[in-house]
């Protein structure tokens, strides 16, 4: 297998490696940038290379080779692989080379890898005082989760939320976001009554859905919305999300979201704790904190929410709930790196993809931000 990274290429590790590997394995001056472990026989490294031939899934583990104009200068290790994340480890043979991005390049191309690979999340082990490694996988948009653990969320949706679209010329900007690399469309609901503020409802939604192939996120900040969770699925939302404060049947409105073909989500305000929604996850397709205050758009982004995040994202890893991560309020590129590494995987933005010179330009920034 090859991966082509922008300055280099990733082999699949082969036979003939075996004394590089034992090499490298074996070189104290390596120590400070490889996990310590003791030293791989011959027969250790040859019984490795033949289950490595079974395949990535069966092995659990992959190594490839970082090589640079002809010649082979490190490798990247991919480990512990449970169909949903994966450990890795990189080492670069020499100052020199680390020195000239290779092992940055490597990275990325293993990163692109791990998202065809459909993983959800890379998993980094770093010791506190292993200043080259934190810097490498720091700016390739790996996040400290714990004392050693950092972090790369995989999964990476935009929701452009059409509230901070022109209205004069909603269509326009609709069938733009069809065009882009956004993958949904986000619709926000306000009654006037739950959140100080009215935006649109059955009559606007109808036209979105016609105008966008995409998927079509609606997020209902009304009172008591089991009233009117059925019209809004039925009116073409793939995804229709109401607040936990809004209603006190929550299960009522997760049923009847799913009887009438959507998905749901359910939403929880800045002051709520989000772990009054963890009976609900095996029954939700979706969990939106709001890191703004509801109601208006141009907030700024509530700092603590990513804790929030991070809280969610362990809740659901253990109970192994199919509950995606979404978050609204005050995103733009230079946060939404972190709110992804943090756990999330759909990010609302409004006023900075519509605020944009180029909305389309906005939204690659954010999926690709670090």
């Amino acid at each position: 297998m090859l991966l082509q990274g922008n300055i280099c290429t990733l082999r699949s590790v082969e036979s003939k490696d075996i004394d590089t590997i034992l090499l490298w394995e074996n070189d104290p001056a390596l120590a400070p940038f490889s996990d310590p472990h003791p030293p791989y026989s011959r027969s250790d490294i040859e019984e490795f290379i033949r289950s490595e031939e079974a395949g990535f899934e069966t092995n659990r583990q992959m190594r490839l080779m970082i090589e640079c104009e002809g010649k082979t200068i490190g490798a990247i290790d991919l480990f512990d692989y449970d169909g949903e994340q994966a450990e890795v480890g990189i080492l670069i043979h020499n100052e020199t080379n680390r020195r000239k991005g290779y092992a940055r390049a490597a990275l990325r191309a293993v990163i692109g890898y791990a998202r065809d690979l459909r993983l959800k999340r890379l998993k980094a082990i770093i010791a506190d005082d292993n200043l080259p490694s934190r810097a490498l996988f720091e700016g390739c948009g790996f996040v400290k989760t714990d004392n050693f653990t950092y972090i790369c969320n995989m999964k990476r949706i935009i929701a452009p939320s059409i509230l901070s679209a022109d209205f004069g010329n909603l269509e326009r900007d609709v069938r733009m976001l069809d065009e882009s690399r956004a993958e949904w469309v986000h619709v926000d609901v306000m009654d006037g009554v739950f959140v100080p503020n009215i935006s649109f409802g059955f009559p606007v939604l109808k036209p979105v859905r016609t105008a966008t192939r995409k998927v079509v996120d609606t997020h209902l900040m009304i009172c008591d919305p089991i009233r009117y969770v059925e019209r809004f699925a039925k009116a073409g939302s793939d995804y229709v999300t109401f607040h936990y404060e809004a209603t006190d049947d929550v299960d009522a409105c997760i049923d009847a979201i799913h009887a009438a073909g959507a998905k749901a989500g359910i939403s929880v305000k800045p002051a709520t704790d989000v772990r009054v929604v963890e009976k609900w996850l095996h029954k939700l397709d979706m969990v939106l904190i709001m890191s703004v205050e509801p109601g208006f758009g141009g907030q700024s982004f509530i700092a603590s929410s990513l804790d929030k995040v991070r809280t969610l994202r362990e809740m659901i890893d253990a109970c192994g709930a199919n509950c995606l991560i979404e978050i609204d309020g005050g995103i733009g590129e230079k946060n939404a790196g972190e709110i992804f590494a943090a756990g999330a995987e759909v990010l609302v933005a409004g006023s900075s993809v519509f605020g944009a010179d180029d909305p389309k330009a906005a939204i690659v920034k954010m999926l690709e931000a670090k």
